[in-house]
């Protein structure tokens, strides 16, 4: 599959954008341009050809046709079928390469291949319609139109990247993951509504978390509450159940066994082991890592010197 290399050195020039509706029976004229072309599917499937070699353009799949390339479809469409399409001119260098290095990282340059579908559809999606709306209400700005489109190609190239890495872009959804859990920590957390915010199947997100971080969400989740007990009870008076309810243990007993088998204490001996308590400041703000600020506590450092 051909790729090619494009220098970032400075921003891609916008030439033109647009979204385009087939309807039935409709074939690609041929083409030939001098600028990059990027077609982004969004609806159904267009058959072509690009420089003799038979590609097709589906919903959440990519075009990259590259300077100079000639471009025809090659049969009739059978549905409505609708995509995005960019123009636009990479004005530093651009070299064509065989294979993706293993050791490639994008910095001041970034890689497209000639076809390829999104590891994480919706997102790109919404970058294709943000796309649309950014340069087509620029027309006066055209440098923030250049630095757009060539931050959409970024995160393209970011997309495929991910896709030839699965193991990295399954750790990169983890992690996003523990970080909505770690700031929606305050709120009664359960994994089918996780799953619903990052449009996923619990059943899937469950299995991606255990093989990403050798636990299981739940565990995780319950680590998570348990730090923000550790935190209410050095930073608050307030009581061990009332501090149970607020971590959302509606079972006081299990709350007490997991606390112990977390800490090796009880709720009680654990307050009474550190000297920063009762500041009389119950409330949690998720801007900030409670595990990381506990650890500090812990230490005796003084809670008013760490926010």
């Amino acid at each position: 599959m051909k790729l090619m290399a494009y220098d970032m050195s400075r921003p891609l020039k916008f030439i033109q954008s647009g979204h385009f509706s087939s309807g039935i029976g409709w074939q690609h004229l041929p083409s030939t341009r001098k600028a990059d072309r990027i077609l982004v599917g969004t609806k159904n499937a267009i058959s072509l050809e690009v420089m003799g070699e038979p590609v097709t353009l589906s919903a959440g799949n990519a075009l990259c046709v590259f300077p100079g390339e000639s471009m025809v479809g090659t049969s009739p469409t059978t549905q409505n079928a609708e995509f995005t399409w960019l123009h636009f001119v990479n004005q530093s260098p651009l070299s064509q390469i065989e294979t993706y290095p293993q050791d490639f990282k994008q910095s001041t340059s970034l890689i497209l291949p000639r076809v390829f579908k999104f590891n994480d559809p919706n997102r790109i999606l919404a970058l294709t319609a943000q796309l649309l709306d950014a340069t087509h209400t620029s027309e006066n700005n055209l440098v923030s139109a250049n630095y757009f489109v060539s931050f959409f190609i970024s995160e393209l190239a970011q997309d495929y990247f991910q896709g030839i890495h699965q193991s990295n872009y399954d750790e990169g959804i983890v992690n996003r993951v523990k970080e909505w859990i770690r700031a929606n920590i305050n709120t009664d957390l359960k994994v089918k509504d996780i799953a619903s915010q990052f449009n996923m199947n619990k059943d899937y997100m469950a299995r991606l978390f255990k093989r990403v971080t050798g636990t299981t969400i739940k565990t995780y989740i319950n680590q998570s509450k348990i730090n923000l007990a550790r935190y209410l009870l050095l930073t608050s008076d307030l009581s061990v159940a009332e501090i149970a309810q607020r971590c959302f243990f509606y079972d006081y007993k299990y709350f007490f066994r997991l606390f112990k088998k977390e800490t090796s204490l009880t709720p009680l001996k654990y307050r009474n082991t550190f000297t920063n308590t009762f500041l009389n400041n119950p409330n949690v703000d998720p801007g900030y890592d409670v595990g990381k600020v506990v650890a500090l506590l812990e230490k005796g450092i003084k809670k008013s010197t760490l926010y």
